[in-house]
């Protein structure tokens, strides 16, 4: 008897083992160097990653306005700390003042029919400022990893599946997408686009950190489940009809209701829309230009009365913020653009809508200029009001950025005074050691 318990514990053991080598199997952890540690490429890829990136055409590099993307710089952060999530080394890509889009990729053998899933750690900062002042929380850094199911290593594979945008400004942040492979490899990207967005978008340093990435079979293949076949024979076929003369009588007619015609369901309306956007009025003139694009980071308040009714901030793309299901009446719109930006439309603009009816306000703003900013004055092209249209269709757009600022000095006659000081005190000393001497 004590030995058909041991055998069963032996037996429940090996159960538990046997379970759990399989799960440990089932996330393994297919990338090579998935830390990011040393050594790196002569390129400043991690060893077993190679890179990624966009290029915008040469006449288009220094034009912040309409928005590009330059090659960036890829190195090994092992200096700073808080720049490691883990180990000893993460992948740093980054520009100075050049908006970009780029990062780090992996091919890696698997199963055809398995479902992969990619994840990894990212960290960013943008400002003006060296390390370690803060990064700018306005800018718009996105970024997101994805999988290529069948391997082709191309970034621009319309198969690629992305996850969505983080803005992991000065804090680690995981992001991850899952694909089920079509191939027996896959390919990993990890991305980061500064150039995607374009609006005020120029900085000295645009970075990302990247480290501790996965990749892990998350779903096994399906399996090919045999239709089951009958197991008795089919009934057999029913004797054919044969042709039975009707006996004749004397019908009488019965009382057939008219079908009534069922109502139809008329869908009740939804309530009123309004749909909001920033757009980039480099001239000026209170007016969305051709050749104006968008603008980010502006926030947006919907107010009825003294009630909020919604809060939002612009992409700095087509895409426009819309508020639905509001109840008809008069709305009150109000912008609040971010320090670097100055307002070239009203801030504020009132909106009466109908039930059912959609309408649309475009707010205005443009990068503060130096002299403005300077003299303390608004420009003389600010426009008086913000411009309220009924709206069917986003609006395409190009992207624009700042330019950085001159941070001044000290006037030139300061310093030519204090070398006039100096000489004179210099003069005056020597003449003193030379007539003690005589």
């Amino acid at each position: 008897m004590k030995n058909s318990w041991k055998l069963l514990l032996i037996a429940l053991v090996l159960i538990g083992l046997g379970s759990q080598v399989q799960r440990s199997v089932a996330q393994t952890n297919l990338l090579k160097n998935s830390g990011f540690e040393l050594p790196y490429n002569a390129d400043g890829s991690a060893n077993g990653w190679g890179r990624w990136f966009r290029n915008s055409s040469a006449d288009q590099f220094s034009d912040c306005a309409n928005g590009y993307h330059k090659e960036p710089h890829w190195s090994a952060e092992t200096v700073s700390a808080p720049l490691i999530q883990a180990g000893s080394a993460s992948q740093h890509v980054g520009n100075s003042w050049d908006t970009w889009a780029g990062g780090v990729l992996q091919t890696v053998a698997v199963t055809p029919g398995s479902t992969y899933r990619f994840t990894v750690w990212a960290r960013g900062r943008g400002s003006n400022e060296d390390y370690p002042a803060p990064s700018e929380s306005g800018l718009r850094m996105d970024v997101q990893v994805g999988i290529d199911p069948n391997g082709s290593g191309l970034w621009n594979d319309s198969d690629v599946k992305w996850s969505g945008f983080i803005q992991p400004h000065d804090t680690w942040q995981q992001t991850s997408v899952e694909i089920t492979a079509t191939g027996d490899k896959v390919t990993v990207f990890t991305a980061g686009d500064y150039g995607l967005q374009g609006v005020n978008q120029c900085r000295a340093h645009l970075d990302v950190w990247f480290d501790s990435a996965e990749l892990i079979e998350v779903g096994p293949p399906p399996t090919n489940t045999p239709v089951p076949q009958p197991t008795s024979p089919p009934p057999p076929p029913a004797p054919a009809a044969t042709s039975t003369p009707i006996p004749t009588a004397t019908l009488v007619p019965t009382a057939t209701a008219v079908p009534t015609e069922a109502p139809t369901n008329t869908p009740e309306p939804t309530g009123a829309t309004i749909c909001i956007n920033a757009f980039a009025d480099d001239n000026g003139n209170g007016q969305f230009d051709a050749n104006e694009g968008y603008m980010g980071s502006v926030a947006f308040r919907l107010a009825s009365g003294t009630q909020v009714v919604g809060q939002a901030i612009s992409s700095g793309t087509a895409e426009q913020v819309c508020f639905d299901g509001l109840e008809p009446g008069t709305y009150q719109i109000e912008q609040v653009v971010p320090g670097p930006l100055e307002m070239t439309t009203a801030g504020t603009a009132s909106v009466i809508v109908q039930e059912g009816q959609t309408a649309g306000v475009q707010f205005g703003s443009r990068l503060r200029l130096a002299t403005d900013a300077d003299s303390g004055n608004q420009p003389d092209s600010v426009a008086d009001a913000a411009t309220a249209v009924p709206t069917t269709a986003a609006e395409q757009g190009e992207e624009s950025t700042v330019v950085p600022a001159d941070d001044g000095g000290l006037p030139s006659w300061v310093g030519l005074g204090l070398l006039i000081v100096a000489i004179l005190l210099l003069g005056g000393i020597l003449f003193v050691v030379l007539r003690r001497n005589a």
